[in-house]
């Protein structure tokens, strides 16, 4: 995948589908039956499963299945692995499945390299000053802190780009960050989210997984690399807003 400038300590991908799923289909011996997972790797306990919902940890992804969302990400950091699991979930073993959203999602967790750099990343993203007189309070109140845990500042923020599309499919990029909840000394998670709107104007119904996995197909490297490249610009803010 595409380098960037700090090594996360934590990359995922994942992809999530809305439609109409029926959670029951998808154990793990379906998947080791059609030749999708091995005999071996299907032999795990299934975490949760209702008749509305499933749950399981597999090797090398985890999923999870209800009535209207299906949610599968990689756990060792091999994303093309899941990209072939959905394409032959819903490409050859389950083609008419309504499919009507797509979101193509990267995040990760890397290191800033301090508290205060991490700090400074937060006042580039959302500066204090746009806050008026109650900004400054927040900038002397955590000036004044003794401990960390009452520092005040940005929490989450999330940029929003809406003018993208393809084949008539509305997409939008979601992108967020905030503190790492794995890294708490200076740690920032950031999440991207490639959201495909399958249904086109003159189709309000929901429409067939062979569209979701022609435009999977076509969007997969691009979705990924875009989320790189935005990750990047925030790891930029680490070296200073000099730079």
């Amino acid at each position: 995948m595409q380098a960037m400038r700090i090594k996360p300590e934590f990359d995922q991908a994942g992809i999530v589908l809305l439609g109409s799923f029926n959670p029951a289909i998808f154990r793990p011996e379906w998947f080791a039956r059609n030749g999708m997972i091995g005999e071996k790797e299907s032999e795990i306990p299934i975490i949760l499963q209702t008749q509305q919902e499933l749950i399981f940890e597999a090797a090398r992804f985890t999923l999870h299945v209800s009535l209207e969302r299906f949610a599968i990400s990689d756990l060792i950091n091999h994303p093309e692995h899941i990209k072939d699991l959905v394409i032959s979930c819903f490409g050859k073993f389950l083609p008419h499945t309504p499919i009507h959203l797509m979101g193509i999602n990267r995040c990760i967790h890397f290191d800033a390299g301090s508290y205060e750099t991490r700090n400074r990343v937060g006042s580039q993203l959302a500066p204090k000053t746009a806050w008026g007189k109650w900004g400054e309070e927040i900038e002397k109140g955590s000036q004044k802190s003794e401990t960390r845990n009452r520092h005040g500042g940005m929490i989450s923020i999330t940029m929003v780009q809406r003018d993208l599309e393809f084949e008539g499919c509305d997409v939008h990029v979601n992108a967020k960050v905030e503190p790492s909840i794995k890294n708490r000394e200076s740690g920032i998670f950031v999440d991207v989210n490639n959201h495909f709107d399958l249904a086109t104007d003159d189709q309000d119904q929901e429409t067939s997984s062979a569209t979701a996995v022609r435009v999977l197909e076509a969007n997969w490297e691009t979705s990924l690399k875009r989320a790189a490249f935005i990750f990047d610009q925030v790891m930029k803010l680490t070296e200073g807003s000099e730079k």
